[in-house]
């Protein structure tokens, strides 16, 4: 069975706790003998188990936590260490204390079967250890020539089992681009590149590990195994590096931190230089990707006296080929490059295991990936504020500048969606509505969009059958110390809806009137959602109720306007949206016949 690739596509187009208070807390991990910087050191509240990572310079940022609360920090070959938050706070840099016992390397050579079988033992035990769930954090970014040319952010909640993550359920997420020479780099999906890679489990989209092997003969065959490190505390753990007897790209070398007392994994590292066997693909179909390497790093914390998934960190670089049908834009572009050089590094990490995100309220087209839904969604400034992001470096900082000067910033700031910046992939079929941007068919409804055109049918019935108008109330929820936080938006579904009405003025009225009206009842919506003290299921009640009411006022607005041909019902439904909205859409749409 042949997996499905992650597509690489080079586009070639232009408050406060009741007896506590809290404040953000931001530090510093470190090396205690060196001062290095510990990237990705995780940090954990003792009372919650909920954490965050260390960014690549060893800096963390807390949204939220109380002085008195104990932190634990933690990084593999180093001794744990729990301090106060208000020693955190007045130190500023937190020292970790190295545990490991460097040995000579020591090759597991004979009939000495114990360090094969630890390593047989260790994946069996993640193959049993089971499913568990938990708020996720994503980042990645890629670089060529020394240019940021994409960022992703995003948060999910996560399904695991064992070191495996079976599905990342997008909760919010922003995204930064850079064209380099007018051409943008664009990772399709590549999140699922996580998902695919099982490091315990024989599959053909990833080069195969020494974890995957369940008898001695078959793993000693494959793989020659060197003891190099012990490691004393909290638990002795032995390191084993592991070089594949095949070098041909199609096996992971790497390293093992295994607990010899109970063959738990508790990290592991692999590495694979000019591998043959990859979910990657080229979106081109002579295009190539040249050269590829991989590197893979994980995780793993204790959460209710099982081991789970803590880290995943997955780098890959690549050669990208422009196949022969890149020739024409090599003619119209001196400067065109064949080839390309690209590094792309991801961060995954579980940091609230046991705890969900409320998904967004909202109905996606089926099978979309990961940037049409993050151009699907409004932005939700309170949430990105208090989101337990990874500190940005002073590089990402300075990238992050770029996108929005120079480049395209999704997810980031409302955006207009008619804007030349978003056509093509990045042109989204779904509008946010706006008391100051007017929406056009010709711009938001799918002009080959399938629907029935009667011949000989007139009047009413006719122009219904010519149209089909959808929105969705978008809601998003979050859980908070004083209660639910909600943020909501009015969404014209593009995805959903046609229109073949032979006069496109009046269809323009119709269509802007129908998201004015859709507007309104959000407006409504929101006023009773604001109100203190609602439950979940009362929220979610009054998003249903809304939808309902929406869809019943817009049908008998279309009706009464019989579908934009009756000029008075249409002035009549206008003034509703000018009293309640402030907006005068005959004047805006410079609608002929206003006498204006």
């Amino acid at each position: 069975m042949r997996l499905p690739g992650i597509l690489v596509w080079w586009v070639s187009f232009v408050m406060p706790v009741a007896g506590m208070a809290q404040a953000p807390l931001q530090g510093r991990v470190v090396d205690a003998r060196t001062l290095e910087p510990l990237p990705y050191a995780s940090v954990i509240t003792a009372k919650d188990g909920q954490g965050v990572i260390t960014n690549e310079e060893g800096t963390f940022r807390i949204p939220a936590v109380a002085e008195e609360d104990t932190l634990v920090f933690s990084y593999l070959g180093y001794r744990s260490l729990r301090m106060s938050a208000m020693q955190v706070r007045t130190l500023h840099e937190v020292r970790l204390q190295p545990s490991t016992t460097e040995l000579s390397a020591v090759q597991v050579v004979g009939r000495n079967d114990a360090m094969y079988d630890l390593v047989i033992a260790a994946g069996k035990h993640l193959r049993k250890a089971g499913r568990y769930e938990g708020k996720t954090y994503y980042q990645l970014e890629t670089r060529t020539l020394d240019l940021p040319v994409e960022g992703v952010e995003c948060f999910y909640n996560g399904r695991f089992n064992g070191a495996d993550i079976e599905a990342l359920d997008l909760k919010q997420g922003r995204i930064g681009l850079l064209p380099v020479q007018g051409r943008y780099m664009v990772n399709l999906n590549t999140s699922r590149a996580f998902m695919l890679l099982h490091p315990a489990e024989r599959n053909s989209a990833f080069p195969a590990t020494p974890l995957q092997y369940r008898s001695r003969k078959a793993l000693r065959k494959a793989y020659g195994l060197t003891v190099v490190a012990t490691i004393h505390a909290p638990r002795e753990l032995v390191q084993v590096s592991f070089t594949p007897k095949d070098t041909g790209g199609a096996f992971f070398s790497g390293k093992l931190w295994i607990e010899t007392a109970t063959s738990t994994v508790r990290g592991m590292e692999l590495e694979c230089d000019r591998c043959t066997r990859h979910p990657f693909l080229p979106m081109g179909p002579a295009d190539e990707l040249r050269d590829l390497s991989i590197h893979y790093h994980q995780t793993f914390a204790t959460w209710e006296g099982r081991p789970v998934m803590n880290t995943v960190a997955l780098e890959y670089a690549y050669t990208y080929h422009n196949g022969p049908g890149a020739t024409r834009l090599a003619e119209r572009d001196p400067a065109f490059r064949n080839d390309w050089r690209f590094r792309t590094k991801g961060i995954l990490h579980l940091y609230a295991p046991g705890e969900k995100f409320i998904l967004p309220l909202f109905r996606y087209d089926a099978g979309q990936m990961d940037y049409r839904k993050v151009l699907s969604m409004p932005y939700d400034s309170a949430f990105w504020a208090n989101a337990p992001s990874l500190v940005r470096t002073d590089r990402q900082q300075r990238d992050e500048a770029l996108f929005a000067s120079e480049g395209l910033l999704l997810g980031s700031r409302q955006l207009d969606p008619t804007g030349t910046a978003r056509r093509g992939f990045f042109e989204s079929n779904y509008a946010f509505w706006s008391a100051d941007k007017r929406i056009r068919l010709k711009n938001m409804v799918d002009s080959a969009a399938a629907a029935p055109r009667p011949a000989t049918a007139e009047g009413a019935t006719a122009s219904a059958s010519r149209l089909n108008l959808v929105a969705q109330l978008y809601l998003n929820v979050d859980r908070t110390p004083e209660g639910y936080r909600t943020f909501s938006a009015t969404v014209f579904d593009g995805f959903s809806s046609w229109c073949h009405l032979a006069d496109k003025a009046s269809a323009d009225l119709l269509l802007n009137l129908f998201f004015d009206l859709c507007e309104m009842e959000r407006r409504r919506m929101q006023a009773a959602l604001d109100v203190p003290g609602l439950s979940l299921a009362r929220i979610r009640a009054i998003h249903a109720e809304a939808e309902t009411a929406m869809e019943r006022n817009t049908n008998a607005f279309l009706k009464e306007a019989h579908y934009g041909k009756d000029l008075e019902a249409l002035k009549r439904w206008d003034d509703r949206v000018k009293q309640a909205l402030g907006v005068d859409n005959f004047k805006l749409l410079d609608f002929p016949g206003t006498g204006e």
